[in-house]
Order: C-alpha cells, then sequence, then structure tokens
C-alpha cells in the first residue's frame, strides 16, 4: 500500500518501489505477484502524487529527494515492472519455455539497465520471468516428457547409470569446475549427490560448484541459497537455529478459524485413514463463539457460528488456553486433565486424532534426498 503524507509532501512507496528489482516471486515461497498491476499502481502513484512529492521513501530502503528525481524513480520503476511483464509474454507466444525466456531476456532496455537501483539485488529478471510464466501458464512448460517425470533420487540413479556409474559422474563434474562451467557442474553432480548421498566426494564437488555460483551472485537471495546449500553438503542439515514464527503476539491475533485451518494441515493422512468421524463443537467462552468441526477422510473442515446435534465431542475453552496450546506452553491432554478445557463426549476418538498431528521441523534437507 502506498500512502501519500501531504503535510510532509512525503510519499511512502512500501515495498512497491525500492532501490532494486524487486522479488516477482519470491524463492522462500509465497503467491506470485501481478507485475502488470505492479506497473499500473506505479503509475497511478505518479499521477497522483510526484507533482506534490519531495521525498520518497520504502518500509526497508532510503529516500529519493526532490520532485524531479521522485517522478524519475518512480517512473523507472512502473516502466520496469511493465517491461517484465510484456517481453515475458511476448515471448510465450512465441512458444518459448520458462528457462528459454530466463536465458533470452537477461536485460532491461539500456537507459532502465544503467539504473543502479534497478539492478537484481533482491529480485532478479531470470526468477522474475519464470514468476510471470508460472502465474499465466502453471508449472508445465510444453514439454511432454516433464508432465510426470521420475522423482529426483530414482531420476538421479537413472541419470548416473546411463553416463557410466559415479566415478565418469565425478569426471565430467570435475572438468566443468575446471572450465569455470559452474552451473553444469552443479545440475550434473546433482544427480550423483540424489543417488548416492553418502558419496563424500560429490558433495564435497557440488558444494564447490555451489560457493562459486554463489560468490558470482549480485543477487543476495541467490547467493544466500547457493552458500547455504553448499554449507548442507558439507555438515549436514543447521541444527543450531532455533526459529519460530509462532510468537505470543502472532499467536494471538490469529482467529480461532486460522487455528483450525493449521490443525488441518498437520493431519497425517496415513495415520488418519481409519480413524472414525469427528463432530466436535469448539465453545470459546471469552469470545462468545462456537466452531463446528468436522474430521472426516482425514480431512478437517470447520464452520464458524455453528454447531453439531450429532457429535463426539464438545469443547469449552478459552482463546487464551488455545494460545497456550499453540505456543507449546501446553496441550490438549494437559488442559483437559487441569480443567483448562471443559471436555465432553468420546475423549478416547479425540485422543486417537490428536496422534495424527504432526509437528514440522524448522530445518530439513534441501539439496540432499
Amino acid at each position: 500500500m502506498n500512502f501519500y503524507f501531504p503535510g510532509e509532501r512525503a510519499l511512502c512507496a512500501a515495498e512497491n518501489a525500492c532501490h532494486t528489482l524487486h522479488n516477482i516471486l519470491t524463492l522462500r515461497g509465497a503467491e506470485v505477484r501481478d507485475t502488470r498491476q505492479w506497473s499500473r499502481y506505479m503509475d497511478e502513484t505518479i499521477d497522483l502524487f510526484a507533482d506534490r512529492t519531495d521525498v520518497v521513501f520504502a518500509s526497508h530502503h532510503w529516500p529519493t529527494w526532490g520532485r524531479e528525481r521522485v517522478e524519475a524513480f518512480l517512473a523507472d520503476q512502473r516502466n520496469m515492472y511493465q517491461y517484465l511483464h510484456d517481453q515475458t509474454l511476448r515471448l510465450v507466444n512465441h512458444g518459448l519455455t520458462p528457462m528459454e525466456i530466463a536465458e533470452t531476456l537477461t536485460e532491461l532496455p539500456p537507459e532502465l539497465e544503467r539504473r543502479w537501483y534497478l539492478r537484481g539485488y533482491y529480485g532478479s529478471i531470470s526468477h522474475g520471468v519464470r514468476a510471470v510464466y508460472q502465474r499465466y501458464l502453471g508449472f508445465y512448460d510444453g514439454i511432454p516428457a516433464h508432465l510426470n517425470p521420475h522423482e529426483p533420487v530414482e531420476a538421479a540413479k537413472r541419470y548416473v547409470a546411463a553416463i557410466g556409474g559415479a566415478e565418469k559422474v565425478l569426471e565430467v563434474g570435475r572438468k566443468a569446475l575446471a572450465d569455470g562451467d559452474y552451473r553444469w557442474t552443479a545440475e550434473l553432480v546433482n544427480h550423483l549427490v540424489f543417488a548416492e548421498p553418502d558419496n563424500a566426494d560429490a558433495r564435497e564437488l557440488q558444494a564447490d560448484a555451489l560457493e562459486q555460483l554463489g560468490y558470482q551472485c549480485e543477487n543476495g537471495t541467490w547467493r544466500s541459497l547457493y552458500l547455504m546449500g553448499a554449507h548442507e553438503l558439507r555438515n549436514g542439515v543447521y541444527k543450531g537455529l532455533e526459529l519460530t514464527t509462532a510468537s505470543p503476539d502472532t499467536i494471538r491475533a490469529m482467529s480461532p478459524g486460522l487455528f483450525f485451518d493449521y490443525l488441518g494441515i498437520r493431519i497425517n493422512s496415513d495415520h488418519a485413514a481409519d480413524l472414525p468421524e469427528l463432530r466436535l463443537n469448539w465453545v470459546f467462552t471469552d469470545l462468545g463463539e462456537e466452531h463446528a468441526v468436522r474430521v472426516r477422510n482425514a480431512t478437517l473442515t470447520h464452520r464458524s457460528g455453528a454447531s453439531h446435534a450429532d457429535l463426539t465431542a464438545t469443547l469449552r475453552l478459552s482463546k487464551a488456553t488455545l494460545d497456550a496450546i499453540s505456543l507449546g506452553q501446553s496441550d490438549f491432554g494437559k488442559s483437559i486433565d487441569d480443567g483448562s478445557i471443559e471436555f465432553s463426549g468420546d475423549r478416547e476418538t479425540f485422543d486417537r486424532f490428536l496422534e495424527t498431528l504432526e509437528d514440522f521441523a524448522v530445518m530439513f534437507d534441501i539439496v540432499t534426498p
């Protein structure tokens, strides 16, 4: 959201115009952003505010001062996102696949290319144009061989065998590294790492290639991903990070509906396959809310402002009790036993349901199977 402070003649461009090519698709994972609308809203912002703005600033970047510089800065940002959108779709209509587009569309027009605040320090043209493709056409690149390939480990075993075995892969990979073809080293040796995860030579060679790719990156996010991959190959999955997004403020702000959405994601479908249907009424005494939750076919659905007549159990609790459970300060069993949750109904079936819920590790394998 861009917003204007008329008394200060100041425009906050949020993250929509900052001193870099922003991510059209974040590599951490998110919905693809709409570059067409991005450009249009920047144009609207110029029209509404540029002629009465002395400074534009962003949430994470430094300000740009002076009306003429402000307008040029915003116009360049607008044109960059529109260019990436339009040129990607132009090449799509010529039949190019995502990687072909990324290899073809490597620079902005000369005038924009010279603007240091449009450089790919955070986003990049390469993964930006692939994101535009994804927004319009999805994961399929039009090549039938890519519709249903083998999963990585099984594909890797076949590639290694076809090339002539582990030693041959290492030989070709080492030559590629010596020749400076780090992209090919990484792609080729990745198969050997997945086919033989304990092959120390393969892991070290792959790490060397990823390190070199990281050192060459202008893009900070790519560099971090390459170097983190090299670290995992040499040292295993990093175990020293104690990170959680479940801060007390975040948990308190979650509605019961969001909690039930998350609860459904945690159900292990294999473990819940033979679970009898559960119909649970949740009554939040401090919120004055009632929620009807149903678990059937290893799937959780819920309705707010509703209740089951024919039910498995009723849980009466405060939102604060649910927050404590979400933060790991308690659990359902303890809360029922100590009276924080007033439970009536089939406790055995409810406990069986709880046993199907998975917890998620913060860190997990990425560059190794």
